[in-house]
């Protein structure tokens, strides 16, 4: 009788401790870390919602018009700041998923009604902080970028070495023991979450990796080749196509040109972004990013003279491949693509990602506790800072849109004062629920705070979804706590 063949490779048993060893370590030094990058990054697929949701009692301009775009950018150049050293004036055009005319420069962002005009401050410092604190960490911007990268490839070995270290992998494909100890019942959802979703994980580790580790390549091959100019390293992606006459400045009338002469010459491109380069000089240009429907690329980028003749297109979604590719790792990164299924779909397997985080971490510290070396202090503070940053981002949200507090501070203060707090609490499992309680009240106060402030705009189209979705989740997290708290021998 021959043996079945499987198509997991056979390992040796030492090669899979070995395997098991570097995980759990790998896993130890960066649990915390990849924790909150993928929380944010959960949150952050709906950072579009998140921003209007901010600043809700701000009208939608809902469908494209060439002249608001002009008027509004007009208007943003009207308004530059005293000593602004900025270079970019830009306009963000209407499009299905963000319906709004917004144009700022730098920090300054103004919204504009569908006529273009002037319609309130859009300044979303909440959404700024949420999506920094994926992008950066809340670093110096090229440190962020690159500390983010790196830990897309600690999580890209995370995963490669979780497969390598499962033998059993297809046939415990669906074994999951709910009515076993904590640490079994944990290492199964590990187990089996990061089975069944790892081709989506490494999508996500590999386009985040390869996002936050160009600007380190693009940086080197500057400093080496092109006496540190990055858009002549970046020139293989992003080919410099700009004007080269001296015209002076971008009129209104030459922004209306420019995207007349986008819609005539390429009717499929849906415009999203249009931006004066070299504000403030006798060389000013005009670029203007369109998404190409069917396309995973985010956009392709035709460039324009200040008279608004174009000057030539980069061809990011018809040029060579490796452009296609680099020009598509955001919205495969993000799920900006396919509709609003497709991004839910990525907040679930996000969620499914910030799983893995956790419960990993918690079966370390259930299984030293079963061999005798148990550690409570640490044990509390993790659990308590599990709940105790997503807490934390609610309530520095509440209070930057409430009390215009700065994001980052009372974030980093909270989830600090959070997860020092369960050093207070008596055991573990009183613990565990209190601060899933503490998250779900958090939730609460944030739409609570949000229909204080803006009122009959708190349920209106823009921000309707997503406070209802922030009192479904703050609901859903109190009734399963509940019911498995309610028993006085409910363990974690």
């Amino acid at each position: 009788m021959t043996k079945s063949r499987t198509i997991w490779p056979k390992m040796s048993a030492a090669f899979v401790a070995q395997n098991l060893t570097g995980h759990k370590i790998l896993g130890l030094a960066t649990a915390a870390v990849l924790y909150l990058i993928s929380l944010s990054g959960t949150a952050t697929v709906f950072y579009s919602d998140i921003e209007r949701w901010e600043t809700a009692d701000l009208p939608e301009a809902g469908v494209f018009n060439a002249q608001a775009v002009a008027k509004a950018m007009t208007d943003v150049r009207a308004h530059i700041p005293q000593g602004n050293k900025e270079t970019i004036l830009y306009a963000a055009t209407p499009t299905p998923d963000y319906p709004r005319l917004v144009a700022g420069i730098g920090e300054d962002v103004r919204v504009y009604d569908a006529e273009g005009n002037y319609a309130g401050n859009g300044n979303h410092p909440a959404t700024h902080g949420l999506t920094e604190l994926h992008y950066q960490f809340h670093l110096p911007s090229t440190i962020g970028l690159i500390f983010v990268g790196i830990t897309g490839i600690a999580m890209m070995a995370l995963i490669l070495g979780g497969l390598l270290a499962h033998p059993r992998i297809l046939k415990d494909a669906f074994l999951w023991r709910l009515n076993s100890t904590p640490r079994i019942n944990r290492a199964d959802l590990h187990n089996r979450i990061g089975v069944w979703a790892s081709p989506f994980h490494i999508v996500i580790a590999l386009t985040g990796a390869l996002i936050g580790l160009s600007q380190v390549f693009v940086l080197v091959t500057a400093l080496t080749f092109h006496k540190g100019d990055t858009i002549a390293a970046f020139a293989p992606i992003y080919p410099d196509v700009s004007a080269k006459g001296h015209d002076g400045q971008v009129m209104p009338d030459a922004i209306v040109k420019a995207l007349t002469t986008l819609k005539t010459r390429h009717p499929e491109a849906d415009p999203n972004y249009v931006m004066v380069n070299n504000v403030g000089n006798d060389h000013e240009t005009l670029s203007i990013n369109a998404e190409i429907p069917n396309r995973l690329v985010y956009g392709d980028e035709w460039e324009f003279d200040a008279k608004g003749n174009l000057a030539g297109q980069q061809h990011l979604s018809d040029g060579a491949a490796g452009q296609q590719v680099y020009a598509s790792l955001y919205r495969l990164h993000f799920g900006s693509f396919g509709g609003i299924w497709v991004r839910w779909a990525y907040v679930l397997l996000g969620a499914g990602l910030c799983l893995i985080c956790t419960t990993g971490m918690d079966i370390w510290l259930l299984k030293s506790a079963q061999r005798g070396r148990p550690y409570p202090r640490l044990h509390k503070v993790w659990t308590a800072f599990v709940w105790g940053a997503p807490a934390a981002l609610a309530v520095a949200t509440l209070t930057t849109l409430t009390a215009a507090l700065p994001f980052v501070p009372v974030f980093w203060g909270q989830t600090i004062a959070l997860s020092l707090a369960g050093l207070a609490v008596s055991s573990q499992s009183s613990l565990s629920k209190i601060s899933r309680y503490v998250f779900a009240a958090s939730l609460l106060a944030l739409v609570i705070g949000h229909v204080i402030k803006f009122g009959t705009a708190s349920v209106s189209q823009t921000a309707l979804g997503l406070n209802l979705t922030l009192l479904g989740l703050a609901a859903l997290t109190a009734g399963l706590t509940w019911r498995q708290f309610r028993k006085p021998s409910s363990s974690l």
